[in-house]
């Protein structure tokens, strides 16, 4: 009896299929659905965008997960090279952020004004963080910038904070991540 062999579709490929379909999912629900880092996630999505796949800017993004239509071709950008490709990508990361996080400079003012408390306190109590405890703690304090700064509502922001807290308790607990 000969075994039919039955070849699954890589993870990749399936993130791919679906960014495709659903070019408004976020890199991390797409992470999370597929398994993927972050990373792999971004560099499937510069792949698809050097292939010519066009995803939306952030702020024309539908908070649904509705198929887009295709675009016509008369309406597609054209491919840059080099650095103006570079620049472009940088600007509209930074403009898509802005939306969730709000201004950068405000940002850091938040941010920066509840680590000098933080530290304060420490220091007044003549206590000093681990490694992994002074980093998970200046980035909940970045996260909680974020939805003082930006948007609130934004889920990101509360998993990583959870996130964070959690690969510290779990060192406490002898599971390092």
């Amino acid at each position: 009896m000969k075994r039919k062999i039955i070849r699954l579709k890589s993870k990749s490929r399936r993130a791919q299929g679906f960014m495709q379909s659903n070019p408004a999912a976020s890199p991390d629900e797409i992470a999370i659905r597929f398994s993927l880092s972050k990373q792999a996630v971004y560099g499937l999505r510069s792949k698809m965008k050097k292939e010519g796949f066009v995803f939306p800017k952030r702020s024309e993004q539908l908070p649904s997960l509705a198929p887009a239509a295709p675009m016509p071709e008369d309406s597609q950008k054209l491919v840059q090279t080099g650095i103006e490709m570079y620049e472009d990508a940088v600007d509209a990361t930074l403009d898509a952020r802005a939306v969730d996080y709000g201004k950068f400079i405000e940002g850091a003012e938040v941010m920066q004004m509840l680590k000098r408390v933080v530290q304060n306190a420490l220091s007044n109590r003549d206590k000093t963080l681990a490694h992994d405890q002074a980093e998970a703690m200046d980035m909940i304090i970045h996260k909680i910038g974020r939805i003082v700064n930006g948007n609130p509502d934004v889920v990101d922001h509360w998993l990583d904070i959870a996130g964070y807290a959690k690969l510290v308790a779990d060192r406490l607990e002898g599971r390092i991540r």
